[in-house]
C-alpha cells in the first residue's frame, strides 16, 4: 500500500466527521477504498502463488427478516449487493502485486418484485429498481479500490484463465450441515461454492481463507474502533433505560423491545442478535435453549426474581455491541442476591485489570477463577459432591482452569467444551475465539463471568467490552453502572419518574 493511502486510511475518522459522504463506498456504511485496499494487501502479502475467492452472502431473503452481507465479504470490499464475489490473484506483469476482480451482478439481475423475473418492463418500472446496488464498470471499481468490477457472469472463464498456472485455491470451505442419522447431510452454500470451484479448477488444492480474514478482523484500525465504541455507547443507553423501567409486573419482552425502541431513536440501524431477556425460572436455562421456542422472551417479573440481560446489542453500521446486566427485579439485590453479584463482579474486574497487550487470554480468565477460588465456590461445581440437579456453573470454571490447567477447551453455540470468560467483538457480536495468540493493541473482546445457583434461581452475568490500547485496556462499556448500589440508584430513579409506566 502507497503511504499516501495509508494515510487516508489512519484518517477515516476525520474525513468521515468532517465530509460525511466521503464514508461512501457504496452506501452510508462503507468506509473509503483506501481501507479495504489495505485490508486485501494485508489479506495476501504472505500468501504464495494463489487464488482467493470470497464470496458475498446469498442475500434474497424468502421472507421478511432482516438480511446481512457476510463478515469476511463485507470487511475486504464494503459491498452490500447480493451475490458479488471477490477474487484475488498475483498480476503476472508486475512482481509481488496482486489484483482484485470483483463480480457484481448485472443492474437488474436478480431483482423482481411481485412480477415475473422474466418481465424486462416491469424489473425496470421505478419502484422495483434495486437501490444503491452496485454494478459492474468503472464507478464500481473506483468506489471499492478494485482493479476490475466485473459482470457476475463472467466469473467462471476468468477463473479458468486464472487457474492455469496456480493450483492453491483458498475460500470459504463451509461445513456440512445436519441432517438426521442415516440421511445426507446437505452442504451450506460455502461448502457448495467450494466443490462448484474444484470442478472448475480440477486438482487445485483447496484451503480455507476464512482463517486468515478472522486473523484480520481481530484487530481493529481506527475507523472499526470508532464504530465499536458508538455501538456500545447506544447500547449502553439502553441498558439504562432497561433498568429504569424494570418491576414486578412486566413482562421481559416488554424491557427488549424497549432497548430496541432506545437504540434505534439513538440511531443503531438493527439488534446485533436475538434478545436474551430472562427472569425468574429463565434465568436457569442458557438462551441457546430457551430460544428454541416461538415464544422465549415471555416471562411475568415477580417480586424477589433477578432480570437477566444478556441484551446489549445495538449494532452501529455493522458493528456490534454485546453487553450483559443482572438486576433484581424488586429494585434492591436480596442479602444472597448480593453477595454472589459481589463475587461475579469481583471476579469481572479482576479479570478486566489483567488486559494488556502482550497477555494471552488463558491468564485473564484464571484471574476471574482465582475469584471463585478465593470465596470456596470450587467445591460446588463438583458434579458428584453435589449432584445433577444441584451442581452450580461457574463460568470460568476454576476446575478446568486453575486445578487441572487444561487450558483453552473448544467451545461452540451447541455446548461443546467449557465456557471461558468472552469472546472477540466486531463485525459478528462474536467475532471469533482465537485466543492462540497474545492480545494485541485495537483488539475488542467482552470479560463476561457467570454464575448458576439452580436450589436459589440465581444467575448472574455481568458482561462489558473491553478495548486493548497500546498501554493497557479501555472499557467501552464503562458508563453503564454495574455496582450493586449504583444499579439499585437507577432502578429507584426510574420508579420516582414513574419511568415507561402505562
Amino acid at each position: 500500500m502507497t503511504p499516501a493511502l495509508l494515510r487516508l486510511a489512519r484518517l477515516w475518522p476525520l474525513v468521515c466527521g468532517l465530509w460525511p459522504w466521503a464514508a461512501r463506498a457504496q452506501s452510508d456504511i462503507a468506509f473509503p477504498a483506501p481501507t479495504y485496499v489495505a485490508r486485501r494487501e494485508a489479506l495476501v502479502r504472505e500468501l504464495p502463488d494463489a487464488i482467493v475467492v470470497v464470496p458475498g452472502r446469498y442475500l434474497v431473503s424468502p421472507g421478511d427478516e432482516p438480511v446481512r452481507q457476510d463478515p469476511d465479504f463485507w470487511y475486504l470490499t464494503g459491498v452490500e449487493s447480493p451475490y458479488a464475489i471477490l477474487v484475488m490473484a498475483p498480476d503476472d506483469g508486475i512482481p509481488r502485486r496482486w489484483r482484485s476482480l470483483l463480480f457484481l451482478p448485472a443492474e437488474f439481475q436478480f431483482a423482481g418484485g411481485q412480477y415475473p423475473m422474466a418481465d424486462t418492463l416491469f424489473r425496470r418500472a421505478p419502484w422495483n429498481r434495486p437501490r444503491l446496488r452496485l454494478v459492474p464498470g468503472p464507478a464500481a471499481a473506483r468506489s471499492t479500490g478494485v482493479d476490475e468490477a466485473l459482470p457476475l457472469d463472467s466469473l467462471v472463464p476468468r477463473l479458468r484463465a486464472l487457474a492455469t498456472t496456480r493450483r492453491t485455491v483458498y475460500l470459504p470451505t463451509g461445513a456440512s450441515l445436519y441432517a438426521p442419522p442415516g440421511l445426507a447431510a446437505p452442504a451450506s452454500y460455502e461448502a457448495q461454492l467450494a466443490r462448484s470451484i474444484a470442478a472448475i479448477v480440477p486438482g487445485a488444492e483447496l484451503r480455507d481463507v476464512h482463517p486468515l480474514v478472522a486473523g484480520l478482523r481481530a484487530v481493529k484500525d481506527a475507523g472499526e474502533v470508532a464504530a465499536l465504541r458508538e455501538a456500545a455507547r447506544i447500547a449502553g443507553i439502553g441498558m439504562v433505560e432497561a433498568m429504569r423501567a424494570a418491576r414486578p409486573g412486566r413482562n421481559d419482552r416488554e424491557i427488549g423491545g424497549l432497548m430496541e425502541y432506545v437504540w434505534k431513536r439513538e440511531g443503531a440501524q438493527r439488534a446485533a442478535f436475538t434478545p436474551i431477556v430472562m427472569s425468574g425460572p429463565n434465568v436457569m436455562t442458557l438462551f441457546t435453549l430457551q430460544r428454541e421456542r416461538y415464544n422465549a422472551v415471555n416471562h411475568v417479573m415477580q417480586a424477589g426474581e433477578l432480570l437477566f440481560i444478556d441484551y446489549g446489542a445495538a449494532e452501529w453500521n455493522m458493528y456490534g455491541s454485546d453487553l450483559c446486566r443482572t438486576i433484581p427485579v424488586s429494585g434492591t439485590f436480596t442479602p444472597e442476591q448480593r453477595t454472589y453479584y459481589d463475587i461475579v463482579l469481583e471476579a469481572q474486574e479482576a479479570a478486566i485489570a489483567a488486559i494488556r497487550p502482550g497477555i494471552m487470554m488463558v491468564d485473564v480468565i484464571k484471574r476471574a477463577a482465582e475469584v471463585f477460588r478465593r470465596h470456596g465456590l470450587e467445591p460446588n461445581e463438583d458434579i458428584a459432591r453435589m449432584g445433577v440437579d444441584r451442581v452450580w456453573g461457574l463460568m470460568p470454571s476454576p476446575t478446568h482452569y486453575l486445578t487441572r490447567d487444561a487450558g483453552i477447551t473448544r467451545y461452540s453455540a451447541a455446548g461443546f467444551g467449557v465456557r471461558d470468560i468472552g469472546h472477540m467483538v466486531g463485525l459478528e457480536a462474536t467475532d471469533g475465539r482465537d485466543w492462540s495468540r497474545p492480545l494485541q493493541a485495537g483488539m475488542v473482546v467482552t470479560i463476561e463471568p457467570k454464575i448458576y445457583i439452580p436450589t436459589s434461581q440465581i444467575a448472574i452475568m455481568i458482561e462489558d467490552e473491553v478495548l486493548v490500547t497500546p498501554t493497557g485496556h479501555e472499557v467501552l462499556s464503562a458508563a453503564v453502572p454495574k455496582k450493586a448500589a449504583d444499579i439499585e440508584r437507577v432502578m429507584a430513579e426510574g420508579r420516582r419518574a414513574r419511568a415507561w409506566d402505562r
